[in-house]
């Protein structure tokens, strides 16, 4: 092999290396491992075995495994002009085309000979003018760009989420952990953080009332699509707290950025664990909490310039903290149920009289876990109140008043008057036709 050669697949070496970076790092999980794969196979219109391929290869040999072996070959041919505006033009007729499809077309309409126009080559010289997949996956979308932002007050904005944690062995058995985090968005002070046994919806409900109870209520909160988040308790819980609700778009992780961050940060926590896992999931929040404090707060953030924790008490704007019975209200439980025919809801096999004037209409069953004796309904339109089992009696229950359903008298049947016209005219028209007809009418 030469030395331009050489040169070359060093070349091509360092840009696969670049592309495969985050797969080699550390992952908190195999199911993440294959969210960054496919990541970075849409980002680089490369497949996600060739992705593989090239992890495996830098597994075995490093970065030398990465260099195409043989012949290289060469990396910059030329694609013509007229070929890669027609190229173009496909593309932004059809932004989701793949670059296959788009030499298959210039193939057909006989604009490019078969099986010279490589996909590499075409792909790179699209890129090159700005029309890569990813470009356009980005321009076209109606979103937020993935330009930096933050808040300028604490408490304008919380980010929420949940990371794998270690797996501990407690008591012979193996128990995995998550990491349940609330970040502030302006100041990257952790609101709070703490490791679970679990990943349900509790998790969630639990670092939410814990953040507010020290740092009161923000003004917006923001989270992933997880299924601990898009739930019916957190939309009550947010509006009764007077909380924005805010989601990330699906498949768009820049929006959680500043969170993404921290979790990388937690890595070199998590890499202490292991030289003496900790025997419960209390030991493990014990030590987790002196490495956010100490290792963490304390610490400058390279993007405040200051420590977390002094940006967050250093802050002007105000803590918000919410009413005592208005913060317990609004973190009990809640389930959507609906009202049967007979005026009751079937609750935790438990059957609850809530009244026949909400028959047929779905309400809010909103009770504390460990006290269901009598739970809290809540329907729009209509003032709280408390339902309690229902008692079969020996009389049956009167129906309810309601106004505006009373029956209106009418003259004559709506219906039949219609059809009526209707036949009418049906027939006044086929009288009309048959005498132009007899007449000899030529229109007819």
């Amino acid at each position: 092999m030469g030395m331009k050669d050489k040169k070359l697949a060093k070349e091509i070496a360092e840009r696969r290396m670049i592309m495969i970076a985050p797969l080699v790092g550390v992952l908190s999980s195999q199911e993440e491992y294959y969210c960054k794969r496919r990541e970075i196979s849409e980002t680089y219109d490369v497949s996600t075995r060739t992705l593989q391929r090239y992890v495996d290869a830098y597994n075995e040999s490093g970065i030398d495994g990465l260099q195409p072996q043989g012949r290289v070959p060469e990396q910059n041919p030329v694609v013509s002009k007229e070929i890669l505006a027609e190229a173009i033009r496909l593309r932004r007729e059809v932004p989701s085309r793949s670059v296959p499809t788009i030499i298959r077309i210039l193939e057909l309409e006989g604009k490019a000979e078969q099986g010279v126009l490589k996909r590499t080559t075409l792909q790179r010289a699209l890129a090159r003018e700005g029309y890569s997949s990813a470009m356009m996956k980005m321009y076209q979308d109606n979103g937020y760009a993935s330009q930096r932002f933050q808040r300028v007050h604490r408490c304008d904005l919380w980010q929420g989420d949940i990371k794998y944690g270690p797996t501990l062995r407690i008591g012979g058995k193996v128990q995995p952990t998550y990491l349940s985090c609330l970040i502030d968005d302006a100041t990257r002070y952790i609101i709070h953080a703490q490791f679970y046994g679990d990943m349900e919806q509790t998790i969630v409900e639990d670092t939410m009332k814990k953040g507010i109870q020290k740092y009161g209520v923000p003004r917006r909160i923001y989270f992933d699509n997880g299924s601990q988040y898009r739930t019916h308790w957190m939309k009550r819980t947010c509006g009764l707290l007077g909380i924005r609700l805010l989601y990330a778009r699906p498949r768009n992780p820049q929006g959680k950025g500043k969170q993404e961050r921290f979790n990388h940060t937690v890595d070199s926590f998590l890499a202490e664990i292991e030289v003496n896992p900790p025997e419960s999931i209390e030991e493990l929040n014990r030590l987790f909490a002196a490495w956010l404090s100490e290792c963490y707060h304390s610490r400058t953030h390279s993007a405040l310039g200051t420590t977390p924790e002094r940006a967050f008490k250093s802050d002007s704007m105000p803590l918000n903290y919410p009413d005592e019975a208005l913060l317990a209200c609004a973190f009990l439980h809640c389930e959507p149920r609906k009202v049967n025919k007979s005026g009751c809801i079937s609750f935790m096999g438990v059957d609850y009289d809530v009244g026949l004037l909400y028959a047929g209409q779905q309400v809010d069953v909103v009770y504390d876990p460990q006290n269901i004796a009598k739970v809290r309904i809540e329907a729009r339109g209509h003032e709280p109140f408390y339902a309690e089992p229902a008692k079969i009696g020996t009389h049956i229950a009167k129906k309810p008043k309601r106004v505006g359903i009373e029956r209106l008298p009418a003259d004559s049947s709506r219906l039949l008057d219609a059809v009526t016209r209707t036949a009418d005219e049906k027939e006044r028209r086929a009288v009309i036709s048959y005498t132009r007809a007899l007449e000899g009418d030529e229109n007819v």
